[in-house]
């Protein structure tokens, strides 16, 4: 018997529908403004919302610099059973992220006119940006903190949260937009507003779980440890890099544009932009799940299940984006006349050819977004570094400042599809050099060092799906621990508690609602034996369950008091809606 990708594969397929809805839901409120900005206001309107992207592309850069660096360093922590370490990083996380928005939301909110004037550059555009910044002020905090508060509650499987405070604020921001912009004739500002508000109730929902006491990971300003600062900028810039880089590519191509083709160029890329975070949503959550998974599995030095991990991303994942880009390349007419009515006229033109060209470049950037975010999580700062700067800016506008004077608007469009091709190369020279010969093969495009992990003759994985496998697999561990040099009662203890624990969780786990696996790892390891049990089970502590026996009743539970009794250190963690239970022998 072998491990399997089972586990990997539910959760991975788990954690997707979430991580894509996220980006999805503020990307559907963009497409519900942009759609009531251009057939309510005006096309003019669609070139503000445009001008404003630059700016919400900086903001989104300060929160992933602190959302993935905490992310990445509790998924570690976790792997490395170390609770206490997840909230320091998660109370330092929050305050922080608080702070900036606080800030950022006063000088928008106070001087929008000082921010709108730099964005437009012409002066007809200011007074309805500015009105449209001072109406999304109201919403920075509630953006920001939602998007962090999401993440962790992923790790504790509260995705039904995240969809209901999706819902509502969907919901609301439809409503509000008609009110404030139909009826109210609020104009741009009424837009901006109606997004704050439905922010607002989003974090209402989501805060109600993380500050009422119920979280399993909880916010405190005793628990702040200020040196963890350092290691959460260390580790959220290379990915934050991307995104800053996107921020200054926005401010560059809309240069171009306005130079090439115009407002028409403009207001294509704004549309494509408004649609364009709704489709990256499928990319944006493959790669977010895969962060987190591979953050989790690296704290574990899992070698295997990390490329698990990996290949479920890229066979399963990057599918579901071929799907979609084919759904694009499809209906492109359809997108673009949500914005424009007109058939005829350039800016429809523009646009539907955008979408279009889009279209084929969605697969190959899945794959590269995937490694990218796979060498954050393993600490391959360099390499992310670079594929940000060349993603995120000189890609696009160095070959459109090439292919614009020949074909206008066209050459920025092409050259989202050259960009990835550039990545691409990146990445398999990258693994070419590292490991010193060509292969596509996705363990050797991760090019991990082969001093990771435990090595393969000092480890046994092994996977459980039935009761009948309990006892082979027990046998299986007393095997490998002998030909450890382990001596015969530790031996025979190993594989008596394995045949304990993974029987019990068959018996109670497996409950005919679903396939259900377990996963068995043991390590030899500084002459310690290590004995790990995971299950995607229904949440069960054996910790807690030991705490809350009758000390006087010897005979309640006497399976798992001779488990604890054997086992020199035990430790439980739920995460990602995994039981993880470690012993050592």
């Amino acid at each position: 018997m072998r491990t399997d990708s089972r586990i990997i594969t539910r959760l991975f397929l788990r954690l997707l529908p979430v991580q894509i809805l996220f980006v999805a839901i503020s990307s559907i409120n963009s497409v519900i403004d942009g759609i009531v900005a251009s057939n309510i206001i005006g096309v003019h309107a669609m070139t503000a919302i445009g001008l404003f992207g630059p700016l919400m592309k900086f903001l989104e850069t300060l929160n992933l610099v602190l959302l993935s660096g905490s992310q990445i360093l509790c998924g570690q922590f976790l792997g490395k059973r170390q609770l206490e370490r997840t909230e320091n990083i998660f109370s330092l996380d929050i305050f922080l992220v608080s702070s900036i928005a606080v800030l950022i939301s006063l000088v928008c909110l106070l001087a929008p006119t000082a921010i709108a004037a730099p964005l437009s550059g012409r002066g007809s555009d200011v007074k309805g940006l500015s009105d449209y910044i001072r109406g999304m002020s109201f919403g920075f905090l509630p953006t920001l903190l939602s998007s962090q508060l999401s993440a962790f509650l992923q790790l504790e499987q509260k995705q039904r949260r995240i969809y209901i405070g999706m819902g509502v604020m969907m919901a609301m921001n439809f409503i509000l937009d008609i009110v404030f912009v139909r009826f109210l004739t609020m104009g741009l500002f009424g837009l901006g507003l109606s997004t704050s508000v439905s922010s607002i109730l989003f974090l209402i929902v989501l805060g109600s779980w993380h500050f009422g006491g119920r979280s399993m990971i909880r916010f405190s300003m005793h628990r702040i440890r200020w040196t963890d600062l350092p290691s959460i900028v260390r580790i959220g810039i290379p990915g934050a890099v991307c995104s800053l880089c996107l921020a200054f590519r926005g401010l560059a191509v809309n240069h171009i544009l306005m130079q090439c083709s115009g407002d028409a160029g403009v207001a294509a890329m704004s549309a494509m932009n408004t649609y364009g975070y709704l489709l990256y949503a499928m990319t944006a959550g493959v790669a977010s799940a895969t962060r987190l998974l591979v953050s989790v599995f690296y704290g574990e030095e899992d070698r295997t299940g990390l490329v698990l991990v990996m290949r479920t991303a890229i066979r399963k994942g990057v599918l579901l984006v071929v799907a979609v880009s084919c759904l694009v390349f499809a209906f492109s007419g359809i997108l673009a006349g949500s914005f424009y009515n007109d058939q005829r006229s350039e800016v429809y033109r523009l646009t539907k050819d955008l979408f279009r060209i889009y279209s084929l470049a969605m697969p190959i950037s899945a794959v590269c977004v995937i490694f990218s975010n796979c060498f954050q999580s393993i600490s391959r700062m360099g390499m992310v570094h670079i594929l940000s700067v060349v993603d995120g800016f000189f890609g696009v506008v160095l070959s459109g400042l090439v292919l614009c004077p020949f074909m206008g608007a066209y050459g920025i469009w092409w050259s989202l599809v050259l960009n990835n091709v550039y990545t691409s190369v990146i990445i398999v020279a990258h693994a070419h050099i590292r490991n010193r010969r060509f292969s596509l093969r996705i363990d050797d495009l991760i090019a991990l060092p082969g001093s990771f992990g435990v090595p393969e003759d000092r480890r046994l994985d092994i996977t459980i799906h039935s009761k009948e496998e309990v006892t082979d697999t027990s046998r299986l561990v007393m095997d490998f621990c002998r030909d450890q040099g382990i001596d015969r009662r530790r031996s025979y203890y190993a594989g008596l508690c394995l045949e304990e624990m993974a029987s019990n969780i068959v018996e109670h786990g497996f409950d005919g609602k679903g396939s259900h696996s377990i996963d068995v790892r043991v390590v030899h390891k500084d002459d310690d034996l290590l004995l790990r049990i995971k299950d995607d089970c229904r949440a069960f502590n054996p910790e807690e369950k030991m705490r809350l026996l009758d000390p006087e009743d010897i005979t309640h539970n006497i399976g798992l008091r001779m488990v604890h009794g054997l086992a020199k250190e035990t430790f439980y963690s739920n995460v990602l809606g995994l039981n993880i239970f470690t012993m050592t022998i």
